[in-house]
This record gives C-alpha cells, sequence and structure tokens, in this order.
C-alpha cells in the first residue's frame, strides 16, 4: 500500500508542476518555436492525466457520505475560490472591472466545477459496461464542438466539462481493475513508453507549431471546419496514449517531494495567486524565451509547486476548514447533501 500510494503521489507531484509551468511560460509561449512546442506537449497530457487520476479516486460513489464529499471537498472550494479570484483580479488589474459570477469559472476554476458534475454524471455512466458508457461519453466529447452558440463554452465550462469527461470516466472504469497501471511498468512497456513521449515531442514541434490548434488542446473550441472535428478525434487518441506512457514512467518509490502529491490541489487552487501577481512585476514583463528566461521560470515553477505544497500550507488549509466547519449553521451541510443525492441519484 505504501508502495502504491507513492506511485500515485509522485505522479501528482510531477502533473503539478506541469500545471504550474505550463501556465508559467504561457504569456512567453509564442515567443518561441522551442517554448510554444514544450507548451504544447504539457497541454496534450498533463490534465488528461490528472482528471483520469481524479476518476480512478471517484470509486467509492455507492458509499454513505459520497454527495457530502462532493459539497464540502470541491463545491465549496469552488465558490470559495471563485469568489476571492473575482475579488483579486479587480484588486490586481485596476483598469479592468470584475463582476462576482460562479456559473463562469475565473481561469483554472473550470476544474473544480467540472469535476462537481463528472463526480454527479459518474454514477449514472457507472451503471452500464465500459465500452458502452466510455462510447457515448467520448461521442458526447466530440458533440460539444458542434455546438456554436456565443458564449456557451464558458458557461459553466460545459465544453470542457464533456471533452474531458471521458478521462475522469475511464479512471473510474480502470480503478476496478488490479494494479492496472503496472502491467506498464515493465523494461519494454517503459522503452515504448519513452518512444510515445518522445514522438509526441518532436510533433508538438512539427505540427503544433503555430497557436491554430491551442483551442484543441484547452478543450474549448467549436468546429468551424470539418478538418477540426477530425482532429480531436485525433487528439483523443493522442492524449490517451501519452497518458498512459506517462503513467508507466512514474517511479514507485518515496522521494523528498513525493508528499507535495498528496497536496496538489491546493498547489493547483492557489498557484493563481502568485502567478497573476508575478506576470504585472517589471521583472516578469522583462523576461523572454531565452535560454535564460526558460532556467529561471522553470526555477521559479518549481519553487511555487513546493511552497504551496508545503506542510504549511496544509496547516493554514486545514485551520480554515475548521473554522468554516465552526462558522457554518449545524446539520447545514447535510441537509445541502441530500438535496444533490435526491436530484443526482
Amino acid at each position: 500500500m505504501r508502495t502504491r500510494n507513492a506511485y500515485f503521489d509522485n505522479a501528482k507531484f510531477i502533473l503539478i508542476f506541469l500545471v504550474v509551468f505550463g501556465h508559467m511560460i504561457s504569456p512567453y509561449r509564442t515567443d518561441s518555436d522551442g517554448m510554444l512546442s514544450i507548451y504544447h506537449f504539457i497541454f496534450i497530457f498533463h490534465m488528461p492525466v490528472f482528471i483520469l487520476l481524479a476518476g480512478y479516486f471517484s470509486k467509492n460513489f455507492h458509499k454513505k457520505g459520497y454527495y457530502k464529499k462532493i459539497f464540502t471537498k470541491v463545491a465549496l472550494p469552488y465558490l470559495a475560490f471563485q469568489t476571492i479570484y473575482t475579488f483579486y483580479y479587480d484588486i490586481l488589474y485596476q483598469n479592468e472591472t470584475y463582476t462576482l459570477q460562479y456559473l463562469v469559472p475565473r481561469w483554472a476554476m473550470w476544474f473544480l466545477l467540472s469535476l462537481i458534475f463528472w463526480k454527479l454524471m459518474l454514477p449514472f455512466f457507472a451503471k452500464f459496461p465500459m465500452w458502452l458508457s466510455m462510447t457515448f461519453a467520448i461521442l458526447l466529447g466530440l458533440g460539444v464542438g458542434f455546438v456554436n452558440i456565443d458564449g456557451f463554452e464558458k458557461f459553466l465550462s460545459i465544453s470542457r466539462m464533456f471533452v474531458f469527461f471521458p478521462f475522469f470516466l475511464l479512471g473510474y472504469y480502470l480503478s476496478k481493475m488490479e494494479e492496472p497501471f503496472k502491467k506498464l511498468m515493465t523494461v519494454k512497456g517503459r522503452f515504448v513508453s519513452a518512444t510515445v513521449l518522445f514522438v509526441a515531442l518532436v510533433g508538438s514541434y512539427v505540427v503544433l507549431n503555430d497557436t491554430v490548434y491551442t483551442s484543441m488542446l484547452y478543450g474549448t473550441n467549436t468546429y468551424d471546419q470539418s478538418g477540426e472535428f477530425m482532429m480531436r478525434i485525433v487528439h483523443y487518441a493522442i492524449a490517451f496514449a501519452v497518458s498512459f506512457a506517462f503513467m508507466a514512467l512514474i517511479p514507485s518509490h518515496e522521494f523528498a517531494f513525493t508528499s507535495v502529491g498528496q497536496r496538489s490541489l491546493y498547489v493547483y487552487l492557489l498557484h493563481g495567486f502568485v502567478l497573476k501577481w508575478f506576470f504585472t512585476t517589471e521583472f516578469a514583463k522583462g523576461l523572454d524565451s531565452t535560454s535564460w528566461g526558460f532556467v529561471v521560470l522553470t526555477i521559479l515553477s518549481i519553487v511555487v509547486t513546493l511552497v504551496l505544497g508545503s506542510k504549511l500550507v496544509d496547516v493554514v488549509i486545514i485551520a480554515t476548514k475548521l473554522l468554516i466547519k465552526f462558522i457554518l449553521p449545524k446539520n447545514s451541510l447535510t441537509k445541502l447533501t441530500m438535496v444533490l443525492k435526491r436530484t443526482f441519484s
């Protein structure tokens, strides 16, 4: 059990670092083909794998307290951070005005909002065989691209919700298998996986050498032509392949950074405060995509990931949760989760 947990924590640490790093280099990505290729390579698989692991650990939906956890561990953080980020942006960007709204998530908050719906959808999809549920989920992900309504992709993050749902659902089905990722961790499997990742990196440089298909990687685009529909099919195939290749290369033993993986959600929620502020500084504005700039951005990404994933932040988060629990009226959470259960069961 100890080894298996270290394996998943290592995966989460690397993934959350890639999230921070991808967002860190985002303003500089178009300055060079190399930076843009790395950016595209990261976005091919880092969120699909993150979402797959979220589904992997959502297998206990039939147990008591499932809907309460959705509210306390996902919905409440979304409402809180959506509110805080709105006020933060309003203060940080004084030339712009931000209104408080909960149906259009701010920046990275789309993941939390989508996670609420993925968890609510899971009990229904889990009733059917894997091939049927996965087929329907992929068809939903493909079909949402045909809905070309102004603002539709932003409302409830519906486009991303359906595009990435197959990865969440696959994670759930993998959790029902006995150590599914261990089967990939042979010498041959890791060699093939390393080759797949290398080809994906090279392909990001050769094929995705501009920003035309960036929204395809985000899962937010609508189809303007038939070629874009085919690109989403190709993206699904590549993302699934690269995701498994990534998991095949994850080490199983503990490292000094392994525990940070346990707090990956904290890093995800908090890194926006640091990065959004950083991009407004003169230092950040003076950086570019040169080798020196790339090294600086990499080091900063590592520091942000380690600090926000530290035990100190963990203590602060726990204290905040206790305070919220103390402030909320007694039995209020139980009543709200009962409404969720009756609605989606």
